[in-house]
């Protein structure tokens, strides 16, 4: 079974996108990635868009497969909220360490 998020905060977003998301479109979705039917992705500001190859199902008329456009879009954090965190962050040694090893600490 591939495994779609090695980190804590990956597996918290993908935890949120369940809970914000048709969880049949989510299943499609793993089965797509896991049988290599990506076939581009781009991420870029808050936006991953991607084109993928749906599957052939002759019992709904789709004898081709379909090459479907998808998109994920996030509100970027504005600048003064950013400000604040690295406020709070600096502050704290332990969490300045752990990213600096390119971590990102469960407590922050």
């Amino acid at each position: 079974m591939a495994q779609f998020s090695k980190t804590w905060w990956g597996k918290n977003f993908i935890e949120a996108l369940e809970n914000f998301s048709d969880p049949g479109r989510l299943g499609r979705g793993r089965s797509y990635a896991r049988n290599g039917k990506i076939k581009e992705y781009k991420i870029n500001k808050g936006k991953i868009s991607a084109k993928v190859r749906g599957s052939i199902n002759p019992y709904f008329g789709v004898y081709k497969e379909p090459l479907y456009k998808t998109e994920i879009a996030i509100e970027p954090i504005p600048a003064t909220d950013w400000q604040k965190a690295i406020a709070r962050i600096s502050g704290k040694a332990s969490l300045v360490a752990k990213l600096l090893m390119n971590e990102v600490p469960e407590n922050i």
